[in-house]
């Protein structure tokens, strides 16, 4: 099975830097679940325009799309999933630092009430039961970086995943170059002689028209 490239992303900008009151527009009370901005929605649809010129010209042919379960990880999967039609697999072992007892977030049959291209049948590394607490932006990456590693074993063909600051950090290094990547950027990994490494720019924002909001949030 080729199991030969990675690519990784982090979600647009979210809907809270941009709006304190989002909350109370919203018909939930996950206040840790924001959704994209309109511009993270943007920035979402250029990547996935990116992804899918790669496609065409024979460049990068993805076959799974991996997101963490929030909902701003969702949505810009969905964006992507839809120009280069595929679905998209919820993954919990990639979702952000786990600071409280019980996180909240979807699950995937309640995620696909908002998002069609959901793959209910795909059977996670990790379940939000299994979530243990966490304290700190390493705790989240190691978690992150294992479950990375044993999605990447499980599924044949090129995989994007999309999480978050502290998830994308520990997917990043598990790949070959640990780091901080920012907004709807783009990292491609390449395993050459039974080693994983970074092909290219760690979190490569070419591809975007709002290049300096990415930038500002790698860390």
């Amino acid at each position: 099975m080729e199991k030969s490239n990675v690519y990784l992303t982090r979600h647009g900008a979210r809907i809270d830097t941009d709006d304190p009151d989002w909350l109370k527009k919203c018909l939930h009370n996950r206040a840790d679940d924001p959704h994209l901005s309109s511009a993270g929605r943007l920035s979402a649809l250029e990547l996935a325009r990116a992804l899918s010129r790669s496609q065409q010209s024979g460049v990068c042919q993805l076959k799974h799309i991996v997101s963490s379960p929030y909902t701003r990880c969702v949505e810009t999967a969905h964006i992507v999933a839809e120009v280069v039609n595929l679905t998209v697999k919820i993954e919990p072992g990639i979702a952000e630092v786990n600071s409280t007892p019980h996180p909240k977030f979807l699950d995937a049959c309640e995620l696909r009430e908002q998002f069609p291209l959901i793959d209910t049948s795909y059977s996670p590394v990790m379940t939000q039961e299994d979530l243990s607490l966490e304290y700190s932006d390493g705790a989240c990456a190691a978690r992150s970086a294992t479950t990375a590693l044993h999605v990447r074993e499980n599924l044949a063909g090129t995989i994007l995943f999309v999480g978050h600051g502290a998830s994308c950090l520990g997917i990043a290094g598990a790949f070959g170059h640990r780091g901080y990547v920012g907004y709807s950027s783009l990292t491609h990994f390449v395993q050459r002689y039974g080693k994983w490494e970074l092909d290219g720019v760690l979190g490569d924002v070419s591809h975007l028209s709002d290049k300096r909001t990415s930038l500002d949030s790698a860390w």
